[in-house]
């Protein structure tokens, strides 16, 4: 009888828990969401065969700038206009500051050691401020050789593998490839690979699985109780695991033997240097060896990429837009000469610095930003946004939007030139996201690609030949929407 009673009560107690609960979020303001089914409520938005970017873009014209998805996993949000992403996250920039947990990204992140895909925590705040402070560091040349000098040395390089392709109708994108992310491992772990090696044929293989499980709403991660049961993608992330720790797990242990305080040779080492101090009592946090391989591998991941994949964008805009590159000719050559340029030159070369924004806005290679978490019950724009809500922003749309951008399916670096025909940068740029998520790399990205694109055009004249086909200014169709492949006529000047 005693048990019968105590599973009542317990019953009892669960009902007018839910009732309660049921009630309260009954009486918030949530933002609208399209019609749920039962158990998977809007989960099948995911299933869709279009890029998850363009399906949010349709369900914010039918439900509005705010909108929201009703998951197994939880409420998502989605936000798709410059005002409202505004408020979000520079506004109440510390309600949205957390990262949802994902049972795949927490496997290749030795349990959310890294930056980018880890909760906001003292530790989390104390690796970023570190990481930026070393990045900062490392770009100036402070006990090591400036970045501009390590890219310029790659640009040159990069010319003359280009030289051997001098006339021919070609790929050109291995030699993209490798002076890419040449810079990224320097400046990394002090090395540079040559394409026959290894090490960067891994990398590369390692890169490519990655992107390949970054897309929204696989099952494992709305799911969780999935991952009891064999999949693609938990195959695929112990692949990425493998390859990564078998380079970034030795580069590690190789600096750590070797370390010098009095002698920073890398960001590796920098890292390391601070792990060391932040052993102290004094420290708010204590980092750890998985921090810094994190920190190691999230540099590579996010800072080789991102930037190959925008230079083969402005390529291919400028071989379906020749003006862009007699443009860029012209400032080059009045403004610098003969020698490469340098990001100190961007001042004097206004409309190269513009191209490669109109770039990052016409690929729009973040197609959506990291998704964040908030960290308490919030509002926007008047609606209530719960505790732990996933949100998204779809940046593709906010550089693609009509009211913000004129012909916005056009490629016109003019846009963002002023009057007086100096950069200037509109609050609906939105490329390396705001507020305090905002991408590290942001101004070496820039830099990389100011280097290089300028560097190649001083030396080089691209084209399409007659009769053959313009590269394809659609991208594929993934998350990332990453280039096609194409061909291109390289010629000295």
């Amino acid at each position: 009888m005693v048990l019968v009673d105590l599973v009542v009560f317990w019953v009892v107690l669960l009902s007018v828990n839910i009732f309660l609960s049921w009630r309260a979020r009954s009486r918030l303001n949530l933002p609208p969401r399209p019609p749920s089914i039962p158990l998977l409520g809007n989960f099948y938005v995911f299933m869709s065969n279009r890029p998850i970017y363009k399906v949010f873009k349709e369900l914010a014209d039918k439900y509005g700038s705010i909108f929201s998805l009703k998951l197994p996993m939880g409420r998502f949000v989605v936000l798709s206009e410059v005002d409202v992403i505004r408020e979000a996250f520079l506004h109440r920039s510390e309600d949205f500051s957390g990262r949802p947990y994902m049972y795949s990204v927490s496997l290749m992140t030795r349990n959310n050691c890294g930056i980018a895909f880890s909760d906001y925590s003292p530790s989390w705040r104390m690796h970023r401020r570190t990481t930026a402070l070393a990045i900062r560091r490392n770009m100036k040349g402070y006990n090591c050789m400036p970045t501009s000098a390590k890219i310029q040395e790659e640009v040159a390089q990069l010319n003359k593998l280009l030289s051997k392709k001098d006339g021919m109708y070609t790929d050109i994108s291995t030699e993209l490839n490798l002076s890419v992310l040449n810079v990224i491992c320097d400046m990394t772990f002090g090395q540079r690979y040559e394409i026959t090696d290894t090490d960067y044929q891994q990398m590369l293989d390692c890169n490519s699985k990655f992107s390949a499980v970054l897309e929204p709403g696989d099952p494992i991660d709305i799911i969780p109780a999935l991952k009891i049961f064999p999949s693609k993608k938990l195959r695929i992330v112990q692949e990425i695991i493998k390859t990564r720790d078998s380079i970034l797990q030795k580069k590690y242990d190789e600096h750590f033997r070797t370390f010098d305080s009095n002698n920073i040779r890398d960001l590796t080492d920098a890292f390391i240097d601070t792990m060391l101090e932040s052993n102290n009592d004094d420290c708010e946090s204590v980092l750890t060896e998985d921090h810094v391989v994190m920190a190691m591998w999230e540099l590579f991941v996010g800072g080789y990429e991102a930037t190959y994949k925008s230079l083969m964008w402005a390529i291919i805009y400028i071989l379906n837009n020749p003006e862009v590159q007699d443009q860029i000719q012209h400032e080059l050559d009045e403004n610098i000469g003969t020698r490469l340029p340098l990001w100190d030159d961007r001042h004097e070369l206004p409309y190269l610095e513009a191209t490669i924004l109109e770039t990052l806005r016409c690929s729009s290679f973040s197609s959506m930003n990291g998704p964040r978490r908030t960290r308490c019950d919030t509002k926007v724009q008047g609606y209530d946004i719960p505790k732990d809500s996933t949100v998204f922003c779809n940046l593709w749309w906010v550089h693609h939007n009509p009211k913000y951008w004129k012909h916005p399916m056009s490629f016109r670096p003019e846009r963002f030139l002023d009057e007086d025909g100096k950069v200037f940068t509109p609050k609906s740029f939105m490329a390396f996201s705001i507020g305090r998520r905002a991408c590290l790399g942001e101004n070496l990205a820039k830099m990389e690609l100011f280097m290089f694109l300028g560097g190649i055009l001083q030396r080089f004249q691209l084209k399409t030949p007659a009769g053959e086909k313009l590269p394809d200014t659609e991208p594929m169709p993934d998350m990332m929407r990453s280039p096609n492949l194409f061909k291109v006529q390289i010629t000295s000047r």
